[in-house]
C-alpha cells in the first residue's frame, strides 16, 4: 500500500490541480484560480483533501470552491472548502472544515461546531472535519441543528450518490487503510494519548495502558482473516453511536484476551465518548502494514516524548543499546534476555539486528527471510520487567514490531527461578546464550521486604543490597556455562568504590571480562539520570575454569586463614576475659570483698581436709577468684573435733559463704556500667573486624596475583567521549561508539583462552 496522503499532493500537481509556486510556499487551486500561502499547516492540510475530493470522491474541481463566504455568519466566515450541486456553485452539498494535524480534542469538536454553523448557514447537506488523519462527516440536512451524534457518517457519498456503511474495507481500491510516515504516525500516537490523558485526569501510564490495549485491538483487527472488500470492524460506521462503537471495540477485546490472556488481563476501563475519539484518531491508518521501522521509531519517540519524566529510567539511548548489540553479535538460534527490560528497547534493537541479517541470507519477502527472523522473535526473545505498566509497554512494542511479546512477563527478576519458573518455563537457570541489559541503578533491595536476599552470594548476611549488584549475580545465574556473554550498563561506583571491591572480586571470580567502555557524565541525562556510567562486556566461565578459580581461591583462603583465624580467637577470649572481669568500679568490688571470701573459704577448705572430703566445683571457683595465694600457710589452725561438731561448722560456713555469695553479686551488678561494656565490645569487634579485613584483603590481593600469573587475559578499555548524541538528546555527529566496536573486533580477533 502506498501513503495516500503524499499521493494526493503528488497527483494534484501531475494532473494540474493545483501548482506549487515560489518554491513550494504559495498555493495555486486552478480551477478557482485562487493562490495562499502554503507553508501553513491548514493549508497543506487542505490541499490534499481538495485533490482527494476529486480523484478519489470524483466531485468535478469546477464544482469546488476555496474560502466561500457564509452569509449570516456573526463574526463574518468563510467555508474552507465547499461542493456545489452545480457548476454555478449556486447550491452548497458539502461544507469542509481543514485543520492542521494534532490540534487536541477540545480544537477539533469547535471545528465540528464551526463546520456546522456553516454547513448550516449555506444549507448544504454534509459537513467534514478534517484534521490530517483524523476526520469526521456528518449528514446535516434533515437533522436537528444540535445533532452531533445521530448524524455520524462513515465517509461523504462518491458522485453525490448514497452513503456507505462503512468507509475501510479489506483490499478495496481507494477505501483501504492507508500506510503513514513516521512523523504522521507520531502525531496520531499522540492525538491519541491527549485523548485518553484528558489533561492529567489519568496518569500517563494508565493513559498509554488503555492506548496499549486500543493498539492490540487494532492490530489484531488488521491481522483478523476476511475476504477482499469487507469492512474492517476497528472503525465508526454510518449512523453509529460512541455506545454501539465502543461495546463492538469491547467485544474485540475480550476476544483477543481469550485468544492471548498474557498480555492484557483488566477490562477496558475508558468512557465511551473517549474511545469514540481514539477509534476516530486510528480507523484510517494501518499499522499492521506500515514498515517496521517506521512503527520503531515512531512508538520510541512517542514513548520518549510522554514518558521521560516519569518512566525514563526504563529506556537506553538507542545509539547506546545498537553499540552493546553489535558487540555481541546475537546469533538467531541464540536465547537473548534482558531482565529489566523496560520497555524492551534491548529486545527490539536485537530482533532488527537479526531482521538485518536475514537480508545478508535471504531475498526480503520471501518465506524463509520471514522464518529467520520471525521465529527468533517468537522463541528466542525473552523479557523480565518487574512494572507491570512498563511490561505491556514492552509487549505492545514487540506486538508492533510483528510479534516476541508472549515471551515478555511482568515480574521482579530477582526472586527465586521456581517463581519465575511458574510464570513462563523458559525462564530457567544456564539457559540463556546472552543478555543485554541496564538494570534500575541506586534502588535496593531490602531484607525485610525481599527475602530472597539471602539466596544471593552478595547479599547475604546483609539487611540491604543494591539492586544493580544483585542483577550481577542473576545474570550470571540465567546464562550458559562457558558461551553466555552479558552486555550490561553499570555505574562506575562498581569498578572504582574501595567499598565495592568484594563486587569487583565476584565479577572476576564469575566471568571473564571482554571489554569496559567507559561513558561520558551526560550518557543518561536526556532521560534524567546523571550517574557516570560504564559498558561491561562478560563471558561466563565454563565449569572447568569456574572449578578452577574456585579451587585456588579455596587454597588460597585456607592458607590466610591459618595465619588470621587463630588471631580472631585470641581476641575473641581477650574480650570475654575483660567482661567477665568487669568494670573498673566491678574490679574495686572484688577486691574489696577479697578478705570476706578468703577467711570463708580458708575455713572451708580446713574443715574438708580434716573431714576428708574433696572441695566442690563452686568452692574451687570462688578460690580461683577471689584467692590469689592459694597455699597452707595462712590457713587457720583448728582444734581436733568430732567429726559431728567438724560438719556443724561446716554447713554454718557454707552457709556464709552463700550469704556473702548473694550479696556480693547483687553489688557486682549494681556496679555493672552498660556504655563501658558498650565501649569493650565495639572496640573488640573493631580490632576483630580489622583483622577480617586483612583476611579479605590479602585473599582477594593473592586472588588477583594467581590471576596475573594464571591468566592469559588481555581485557579491551576504552572511553567514549563523544556517543552520537549530546546531553539534551540532540544528535551529535561525532560518534566515538563506531569506532571502539571496529576496535575490539581486531582485538577479540586474537581471542586467547583465558587460562591458555
Amino acid at each position: 500500500m502506498k501513503n495516500n496522503q503524499t499521493d494526493f499532493l503528488y497527483i494534484g500537481q501531475q494532473k494540474g490541480y493545483i501548482q506549487l509556486l515560489d518554491e513550494g510556499t504559495s498555493i495555486h487551486y486552478v480551477a478557482s484560480d485562487k493562490k495562499y500561502r502554503f507553508t501553513a499547516p491548514e493549508e497543506q492540510v487542505r490541499a490534499r483533501y481538495y485533490v482527494e475530493l476529486i480523484e478519489r470522491y470524483q466531485y468535478s474541481e469546477t464544482r469546488i470552491d476555496l474560502e466561500v463566504t457564509v452569509p449570516r455568519r456573526t463574526p463574518s466566515d468563510r467555508a474552507d472548502l465547499v461542493i456545489f450541486h452545480d457548476d454555478a456553485k449556486q447550491s452548497p452539498y458539502l461544507v469542509v472544515e481543514c485543520k492542521k494535524d494534532g490540534i487536541s480534542e477540545t480544537e477539533f469538536n469547535q471545528a465540528i461546531e464551526q463546520a456546522f454553523g456553516n454547513c448550516n448557514s449555506l444549507s448544504g447537506q454534509y459537513a467534514a472535519v478534517i484534521a490530517g488523519n483524523t476526520r469526521r462527516f456528518f449528514e446535516v440536512e434533515g437533522y436537528n441543528a444540535l445533532e452531533r451524534v445521530e448524524n455520524i457518517i462513515a465517509d461523504p457519498p462518491i458522485g453525490y450518490g448514497t452513503v456507505q456503511e462503512w468507509r475501510y474495507k479489506k483490499g478495496a481500491p481507494n477505501w483501504e487503510l492507508s500506510v503513514v510516515e513516521r512523523s504522521d504516525l507520531i502525531r496520531i500516537l499522540e492525538k491519541c494519548h491527549d485523548t485518553l490523558w484528558q489533561g492529567g485526569k489519568l496518569t500517563p501510564t494508565d493513559a498509554f495502558d488503555e492506548l496499549a490495549k486500543i493498539l492490540f485491538i487494532k492490530i489484531r483487527d488488521e491481522k483478523k482473516a476476511r475476504r477482499n472488500g469487507e469492512p474492517y470492524d476497528f472503525q465508526i460506521k454510518t449512523h453509529e453511536r460512541p455506545k454501539s462503537v465502543a461495546n463492538r471495540i469491547k467485544r474485540l477485546y475480550h476476544d483477543a484476551k481469550m485468544q492471548d490472556p498474557e498480555v492484557f488481563t483488566e477490562d477496558i476501563e475508558i468512557d465511551e465518548s473517549r474511545l469514540f475519539a481514539v477509534v476516530n484518531h486510528l480507523q484510517g491508518i494501518s499499522l499492521n502494514q506500515t514498515d517496521l521501522d517506521v512503527k520503531g521509531v515512531a512508538f520510541e519517540r512517542f514513548l520518549g516524548n510522554f514518558f521521560k519524566g516519569e518512566i525514563g529510567q526504563y529506556f537506553t539511548p538507542r545509539e547506546l543499546v545498537e553499540f552493546m548489540i553489535k558487540m555481541v553479535t546475537p546469533h538467531h538460534e541464540e536465547l537473548v534476555l534482558d531482565p529489566a527490560c523496560g520497555s524492551g528497547g534491548f529486545l527490539l534493537h536485537t530482533l532488527d539486528y537479526i531482521r538485518a541479517r536475514a537480508s545478508e541470507f535471504y531475498s526480503e519477502g520471501t518465506p524463509e527471510h520471514y522464518t529467520h527472523w520471525h521465529d527468533f522473535a517468537q522463541k528466542r526473545l525473552f523479557g523480565i520487567e518487574v512494572n507491570d505498566s512498563i511490561a505491556r509497554v514492552a509487549k505492545m512494542n514487540m506486538i508492533i514490531h510483528d510479534d516476541g511479546h508472549s515471551n515478555v512477563i511482568g515480574s521482579d527478576a530477582l526472586v527465586n527461578f521456581d517463581t519465575l519458573y511458574e510464570q513462563h518455563r523458559d525462564f530457567q537457570k544456564e539457559t540463556f546464550d546472552l543478555i543485554l541489559t541496564n538494570p534500575p541503578f541506586g534502588a535496593v533491595v531490602k531484607k525485610a521486604e525481599s527475602p530472597y536476599l539471602d539466596d544471593y552470594e552478595l547479599g547475604k548476611g546483609n539487611s540491604s543490597q543494591k539492586t544493580e549488584i544483585l542483577f550481577l549475580e542473576r545474570c550470571f545465574d540465567f546464562l550458559k556455562w562457558e558461551t553466555g556473554k552479558l552486555a550490561i550498563v553499570l555505574p562506575d561506583g562498581i569498578l572504582t568504590n574501595s567499598s565495592l571491591q568484594y563486587v569487583r572480586d565476584y565479577i572476576e571470580q564469575h566471568f571473564q571480562i571482554l571489554a569496559v567502555v567507559s561513558l561520558p557524565q551526560d550518557a543518561f541525562r536526556h532521560y534524567g539520570a546523571g550517574v557516570k556510567t560504564s559498558l561491561l562486556f562478560l563471558r561466563k566461565f565454563s565449569q572447568e575454569e569456574y572449578s578452577l578459580y574456585q579451587a585456588n581461591i579455596n587454597r588460597i583462603a585456607e592458607r590466610n586463614e591459618a595465619v588470621h583465624v587463630p588471631r580472631v580467637q585470641e581476641l575473641e577470649n581477650e574480650r570475654k576475659a575483660v567482661l567477665t572481669r568487669g568494670c573498673p568500679e566491678q574490679v574495686a568490688l572484688m577486691e574489696a570483698y577479697h578478705p570476706q571470701f578468703g577467711a570463708i573459704l580458708d575455713n572451708i577448705d580446713a574443715l574438708n581436709q580434716r573431714l576428708g572430703k574433696k572441695p566442690t566445683k563452686k568452692i574451687q571457683s570462688l578460690r580461683d577468684r577471689f584467692i590469689r595465694n592459694t597455699g597452707q600457710e595462712n590457713r587457720p589452725a583448728f582444734a581436733l573435733h568430732e567429726p559431728l561438731t567438724a560438719h556443724a561448722q561446716l554447713t554454718e560456713h557454707m552457709r556464709n559463704l552463700n550469704a556473702l555469695e548473694k550479696e556480693y553479686k547483687a553489688a557486682f551488678k549494681a556496679a555493672a556500667n552498660p556504655e563501658w561494656e558498650s565501649q569493650i565490645r565495639s572496640a573488640y569487634k573493631e580490632k576483630i573486624g580489622e583483622v577480617k579485613v586483612e583476611l579479605a584483603d590479602k585473599n582477594a590481593e593473592d586472588v588477583r596475583q594467581w590471576v596475573r600469573e594464571n591468566a592469559n587475559h588481555p581485557i579491551f578499555m576504552a572511553i567514549a567521549e563523544h556517543i552520537g548524541y549530546d546531553a539534551t538528546g540532540r544528535k551529535d555527529p561525532v560518534n566515538d561508539l563506531d569506532t571502539i566496536c571496529e576496535e575490539y573486533r581486531r582485538f577479540a580477533d586474537e581471542d586467547p583462552d583465558f587460562f591458555g
